[in-house]
């Protein structure tokens, strides 16, 4: 009969681990004279595991050039915001949005 190894130990055994393991030369043999090499042959895969790891974009990558932007869309659209501004300061102005002068209150 086997013995079996620890939960943990078995969670480390994956395919990619094993397969990185082979190509390095270790083992089983030096795994089980030595368990704590387990610890840093893992530890080391886990390093080489994580610079192949697909990085996000970064912000300045996922803004738009300066040559891909309209001008004169961004400059119509701060004219419609303009506009629109006015209009509610001069709403403000006339009462329609303070308290004291609501025709409801």
């Amino acid at each position: 009969m086997r013995k079996q190894q620890p939960i943990a130990s078995q969670d480390r055994l994956t395919p990619e681990f094993m397969q990185w393991l082979k190509q390095n030369n270790v083992t089983r043999r030096q795994l089980k004279r030595e368990p704590a090499a387990l610890d840093r042959y893992h530890q080391e895969w886990m390093k080489t595991k994580k610079r192949t790891r697909a990085r996000r974009p970064s912000l300045l990558q996922m803004i738009p050039s300066i040559s891909d932007i309209d001008l004169g869309t961004v400059v119509n659209n701060v004219q419609i915001a303009k506009d629109l501004f006015k209009t509610y300061r001069e709403l403000q102005g006339l009462g329609l949005f303070k308290r004291n002068g609501a025709p409801w209150h």
